[in-house]
């Protein structure tokens, strides 16, 4: 069940015209029966002038900078912490690391094309918040009923490395098994472009 501020917000965007789903570690976590504890959206259909406009109306809402095309949005009743609203984006990869990532929000893309820049198919998943219906375009619920990891897309997935770790840390928590072809790929990709905050950030979850 979708708690109540976060149904607000999606309401807020739908009456502006957007299409609002619910994607990420959310969808996983509740479809695995687990507490969800971070609710990110994301909008199609609007501008990101739009997307702020109609949030701005109900809530506090900051952009979480330059890279990416997110909004974080805050002070909902009834909903400690902050909602991630962000817009479809298309994801190239501009120099080493992490970090380098360009992020260009595209509110029109389709819904798939959009997914696709998700690591893995098990947070590839997009809840339509109006409807009901589970998108998943890559097979992330199979996966995640057979308890296994897998990719994407091998193409764009090695662009960011830290995404290696994330595979050993999400094994780790959710007890999975990493598919081949993805652990052959994660083990091919440079760790050392990566700062160690990031590299101890990852570790820490699967720790703790």
């Amino acid at each position: 069940t979708v708690r109540e501020p976060v149904r607000r917000s999606a309401e807020a965007l739908q009456a502006a015209g957007g299409r609002v789903f619910l994607v990420g570690g959310a969808v996983r976590d509740a479809m695995l029966g687990r507490p969800v504890k971070d609710f990110d959206l994301e909008v199609f259909g609007l501008p990101a002038e739009a997307v702020a406009g109609a949030l701005g109306a109900i809530a506090r809402v900051e952009p979480a900078g330059d890279a990416f095309p997110v909004f974080k949005v805050a002070g909902l009743p009834g909903l400690e912490g902050q909602i991630d609203v962000a817009l479809p984006r298309r994801d190239s990869k501009k120099g080493p690391g992490h970090r380098g990532i360009a992020a260009v929000a595209d509110p029109f893309m389709k819904v798939a094309d959009a997914a696709r820049r998700r690591d893995f198919t098990i947070n590839a998943m997009m809840l339509d918040l109006a409807t009901g219906v589970l998108e998943d375009p890559f097979g992330g619920a199979r996966d995640l009923a057979a308890r296994r990891l897998r990719v994407v897309d091998p193409s764009t997935f090695a662009e960011d490395p830290l995404r290696a770790l994330r595979a050993a840390q999400f094994a780790a928590r959710f007890e999975f098994e990493v598919e081949p072809a993805t652990a052959r790929l994660c083990a091919s990709m440079p760790l050392d472009e990566l700062p160690a905050e990031r590299i101890a950030g990852e570790i820490e979850k699967a720790l703790l």
